[in-house]
């Protein structure tokens, strides 16, 4: 009869060297006890989510792999592709991974996705097999690996649970590839440090792609962020380099400006999408367009961003998202209509007193305004005078809304001091954004 006890999961991989020496302590991964626990006090029939699944014939399931060492102790099958790098000895990387015997239904080593194995790949002490399959991969790969016993836990192995002289399956995930830190801070202005700054970007740009997928937007933003930072303060040597650097900028910003959309911060979007422009890579890019007319719509500037979206979607005339905006922005600029706003206020700048007709419109303008979920913030008409922009910001008090004055500025379309309703206490405009 099959035993019913909860299975023993390792705590880390075992290193080769103390298994051949001095012998290794197994520690039990409390981790996986305790999820296991969860699951059970809730009742309910979900397994444990381990990377995999059990694997009952090595012998056919070897038949689909390929080899990746020249003698064939290990042998692999991609399951989710990634991107980025291959990691090497510079890299530190965090790897999930569940490691199962044959025929039998749990794995006897786990690492999960949320608290992953972290290891320096200059020093490691992993496995050889770990280390053969880790250096294959690409970050956010998720691929299934057969090792022979001579890469893994050798002839003896370590009884009972480390089965001696027994090939093992291992499901294995790069979460996460970065350039191991090296001594000493990095001197930004030093000749010839723009590869090794670029390789640490490419690998932030890879980590914040992962992130990204996981829904985890701001940690992405950070990540992207911080790569724009270093190729800024980099000394270029050469126009080969500058061009690099150009190319990398522009993936940087078009994703910076859709992570910010996601987060709904579309001023720091619209700043993104103006350097794209800086690196003459917005009128003729159809993603960053798409961005920018969503940025804008989402502040309120309807016309601007329906002038990006039909250049966007002339440049890709069948994108069925870029239609969609299209019908969300003329639904929303038709609910915020400030037109019957400017047709009800007054020609005087001087007027003291302001019309039933006009505290209507505004009233019905700031609660159409609060209820829009696709506004964050609403340019007003320009040339209110005091008494009408006064009525207007009590009218915000009322409805727990900002009423923010936008930074004079004609280069960016305004002819005058105006002001805009604002569900947060940003700004509309600042010296960097530069959105329309």
């Amino acid at each position: 009869m099959e035993s019913k006890s909860s299975p023993i999961v390792l705590e880390n991989g075992l290193d080769l060297r103390q298994v051949l020496t001095t012998g290794s302590l197994l520690h039990i991964n409390q981790d996986h006890n305790d999820t296991e626990n969860e699951e059970l006090e809730r009742n309910d029939n979900n397994p444990v989510d381990f990377l995999g699944a059990p694997m009952k014939n090595f012998e056919e399931f070897e038949k689909i792999l390929i080899p990746i060492d020249k003698i064939g102790y290990v042998k692999k099958k991609v399951l989710e592709e990634g991107g980025g790098q291959l990691p090497n000895k510079e890299y530190t990387v965090s790897v999930a991974f569940s490691g199962y015997w044959e025929n039998e239904s749990v794995p006897f080593d786990v690492k999960t996705i949320q608290k992953p194995m972290i290891v320096n790949l200059k020093d490691n002490g992993l496995l050889p097999g770990l280390e053969i399959a880790i250096k294959s991969m690409l970050v956010g790969e998720k691929s299934v690996f057969l090792f022979a016993y001579q890469v893994m836990y050798g002839e003896m192995g370590i009884p009972p649970r480390i089965k001696p002289k027994a090939k093992c399956v291992f499901y294995i995930k790069l979460v996460k590839s970065i350039l191991t830190p090296k001594e000493g801070p990095i001197d930004f202005s030093e000749p010839n440090m723009f590869q090794r700054i670029y390789k640490e970007v490419t690998m932030l740009y890879s980590s914040g792609l992962t992130l990204y997928k996981t829904n985890n937007f701001s940690a992405a933003i950070q990540l992207f962020k911080k790569s724009v930072e270093m190729l800024h303060k980099c000394r270029l040597a050469d126009e080969t380099e500058e061009s690099i650097q150009e190319k990398m900028l522009i993936k940087l910003y078009i994703n910076l400006a859709i992570c910010y959309n996601k987060t709904k911060q579309p001023l720091r979007a619209c700043i993104s999408c103006n350097e794209l422009n800086r690196l003459n890579s917005l009128w003729n890019n159809e993603k960053a367009l798409f961005q920018n007319a969503k940025a804008l719509r989402m502040i309120g500037q309807f016309d601007y961003a329906e002038k990006r979206l039909k250049r966007a979607m002339k440049l890709h005339p069948d994108n069925e998202d870029m239609r969609n905006e299209m019908m969300l922005l003329t639904k929303t600029r038709n609910i915020c209509n400030q037109n019957k706003l400017i047709m009800t206020k007054s020609s005087s700048p001087h007027m003291l007193l302001i019309s039933d007709e006009f505290k209507h419109e505004v009233d019905t303008l700031i609660k159409n305004f609060k209820e829009n979920d696709n506004l964050s913030k609403l340019t007003l008409p320009e040339g209110l005078n005091s008494t009408e922009s006064a009525y207007i910001k009590e009218a915000c008090i009322r409805e727990n809304l900002f009423f923010n004055k936008i930074n004079k500025s004609e280069s960016r379309g305004f002819d005058k001091d105006n002001y805009a309703l604002d569900k947060d206490n940003e700004s509309l405009l600042t010296d960097d954004t530069h959105s329309v």
